[in-house]
């Protein structure tokens, strides 16, 4: 068996990374009850991203393109009550430039989650993107861990049966423990979010990271302002494949 090299790091993410404080990596790290799952430093190469939404107002597609920038989580809504007004702009622009694109929905657990996956569904029928759909799991509305998980299983059962594909959960390590709890959702590949400058912790029932979010204040060509920074573990064809 062939010893694979220790995973690359795209030089955006280590400049960002080294610049964040001890603190900071102790408040990412250790949650209230303690360490949050187990690190994964992962191996081999990855692939460099951003997700985005209108906060980013008007994205020159082109050029980060040109920035190295090679996949984009875009959003379509939050929940059922706000559409984001520049989805299909930022859908159209990526694909112009040759970004490969997944679409995110901001989860309301205290909204319907059957509504909430068919404005996603709507919104991708006719260009259904290169990359699976997100649930994005950071919010209680007010719910019980169970549920919080319940929602979730049918918005993922809602996508996966209409639009054929297995949908990625977003969530942060801490808040997968304290609000969800060890609901089993082993299937989705995990897009994790957790700023630090150490190896992502990763929450049961998942054993890796597929995407880590490792940034809220990157800043790209093409782009006003603070976006947040991505990775993929693996290479671009790998990533073509999911």
């Amino acid at each position: 068996m062939v010893r694979r090299k220790r995973r690359r790091w795209p030089a955006v993410l280590i400049a960002t990374v080294l610049g964040a404080g001890a603190a900071l990596m102790v408040a990412m790290i250790v949650g209230g009850d303690g360490p949050v799952g187990v690190p994964d430093c992962g191996e081999g190469p990855t692939t460099p991203g951003i997700d985005v939404s209108y906060h980013q107002d008007k994205i020159q597609w082109s050029k980060v393109r040109k920035a190295g920038i090679r996949f984009a989580f875009i959003r379509v809504s939050d929940g059922t009550t706000v559409e984001d007004p520049r989805f299909a702009e930022n859908w159209a622009g990526a694909k112009q430039a040759h970004v490969l694109r997944g679409a995110y929905q901001f989860f309301r657990p205290e909204q319907s989650p059957t509504a909430q996956a068919d404005l996603l569904i709507a919104a991708i029928a006719r260009d259904g993107g290169e990359l699976p759909p997100v649930i994005d799991v950071e919010a209680t509305g007010g719910k019980s861990p169970a549920q919080i998980a319940g929602a979730i299983k049918v918005w993922v059962e809602r996508v996966r049966n209409r639009l054929g594909v297995e949908p990625i959960i977003y969530t942060s390590p801490e808040f997968w423990r304290d609000r969800v709890g060890g609901a089993d959702f082993s299937a989705q590949k995990l897009w994790l979010a957790h700023y630090t400058a150490e190896c992502p912790r990763v929450p049961a029932p998942w054993k890796a990271w597929t995407f880590w979010q490792y940034s809220k204040t990157g800043r790209v060509s093409g782009i006003k302002g603070d976006v947040d920074l991505d990775v993929f573990a693996g290479t671009i064809d790998d990533l073509r494949r999911r």
